[in-house]
């Protein structure tokens, strides 16, 4: 199913699709995304992402959040929340420790090599963080592309590149700026933040928040 991200039913047509499980092509502030819900029960289908992006399994997947549930979710410091609290909704990816509730309900296919380490981000999409919201489950934001392709910004050329069979809902917000991917920044050791790629934010000032 296609549907129009001005259609006045976007929200909650995704919201029940995300919430059985659905694969889902989505606008976000960097790229077209794809996705589904990152909960244990939902292990077919995240799998499934990995097959259609041809991705390796010990390539970890990242979870699109809202504010409210970094709490749910994470074990911060201070120094790391109020530095989230300044970029987010933003174009950083932080590599966070879970909490032991969330190790247990979030699947272990986002990280397989060490599944209490899992990447969130705030994304900078009003419509996305709204449906977010509604569904109220972490979802998967990888780019809407096959591993080491570079990032899509119309649908047109998602449906060229990805299998259009394997997914179940595409929400077409046309054109998308053309803006880079996020920075991705490891901060289980807040006294030792490690670089995983350069994006949109500049790195002096992630360190210079958190030092």
């Amino acid at each position: 199913m296609r549907i129009s991200i001005t259609n006045p039913n976007v929200i909650s047509i995704a919201m029940r699709e995300f919430q059985k499980g659905s694969i889902i092509v989505f606008p976000t502030d960097t790229s077209y995304g794809l996705g589904t819900v990152g909960l244990r029960w939902n292990d077919r289908n995240i799998k499934r992402i990995y097959d259609i992006k041809s991705r390796h399994l010990d390539n970890p997947l990242s979870l699109l959040i809202t504010k409210t549930m970094v709490s749910e979710y994470t074990e911060i410091s201070a120094g790391t929340q109020k530095l989230l609290s300044k970029v987010w909704p933003g174009g950083l990816t932080a590599v966070l420790n879970c909490d032991s509730r969330a190790s247990q309900t979030l699947s272990s296919f986002l990280n397989m090599k060490d599944p209490q380490k899992i990447a969130f981000r705030v994304p900078k999409h009003k419509i996305l963080l709204k449906i977010i919201e509604k569904v109220n489950i972490p979802i998967i934001g990888t780019s809407a592309n096959r591993s080491g392709s570079k990032p899509k910004y119309d649908l047109p050329s998602v449906f060229h590149e990805l299998p259009s069979d394997e997914i179940d809902l595409w929400i077409d917000a046309g054109r998308l700026p053309e803006n880079p991917p996020s920075t991705v920044v490891d901060l289980t050791d807040p006294l030792n933040p490690i670089l995983l790629r350069k994006g949109n934010i500049d790195i002096k000032t992630i360190l210079g928040s958190i030092l």
